[in-house]
């Protein structure tokens, strides 16, 4: 089971995983793109200028919380961090799905869609023990469903949290700022739809 996310970000030794160099330079070509600093997106992320450094050298180890803050506050979907290493189109062969690029052992997340560009987005999640996004909620345009396929996760939408289990299912409006929280000692997922595919 994937250990229980930490309170800091370390960069790790040696030479950048390609994943990671990835996402570095797109943080990097989003922040030129923004007209922005390193110290003015470290302001609007809340974020320390030293990890941002990190994370565009390749060189950070980014948690899905701190590309959820960059994509807010780069005004990009956190979509925009998938590897796309299919081909677009209707049929995605099982083992070809995209993959949120991240060294985060604590949430494996993967595209059902083939890509988040056109009306409908699928996602499927797995949430390890302890794993919570509430210091940096969600909030995009549009609906959103998600299914319990296993264990148990709470979900906090507009400030009232419910508890689902598995086979539970909540349907909600995705502008209003949402958190999961995985508060057991088991693996949780997910399967995910939303429209549009804004997240």
């Amino acid at each position: 089971m994937p250990r229980s996310a930490g309170p800091t970000e370390a960069g790790r030794p040696g030479n950048p995983t390609p994943s990671m160099a990835v996402v570095g330079n797109l943080v990097r070509e989003l922040r030129h793109a923004a007209g922005l600093s390193i110290a003015a997106l470290a302001l609007a992320s809340d974020l320390s200028p030293g990890l941002l450094s990190q994370i565009e050298r390749g060189q950070g180890n980014p948690s899905f919380t701190t590309l959820v803050k960059l994509s807010q506050a780069l005004d990009v979907p956190v979509g925009r961090f998938f590897l796309a290493d299919t081909e677009a189109g209707a049929l995605v062969r099982a083992g070809t799905h995209r993959r949120l690029l991240l060294a985060d052992e604590n949430l494996e997340y993967t595209l059902i869609t083939p890509h988040m560009n056109g009306r409908l987005g699928m996602i499927k999640a797995q949430v390890a023990a302890g794993w919570s996004n509430e210091s940096a909620p969600f909030e995009h345009p549009g609906e959103e469903c998600i299914l319990i396929t296993e264990g148990e996760l709470m979900v906090c939408i507009a400030g009232t949290v419910h508890t689902l289990h598995e086979g539970d299912s909540i349907t909600y409006d995705s502008g209003l700022s949402h958190w999961y929280r995985n508060a057991t000692d088991r693996n949780a997922v997910l399967v995910g739809a939303m429209t549009p595919p804004s997240f």
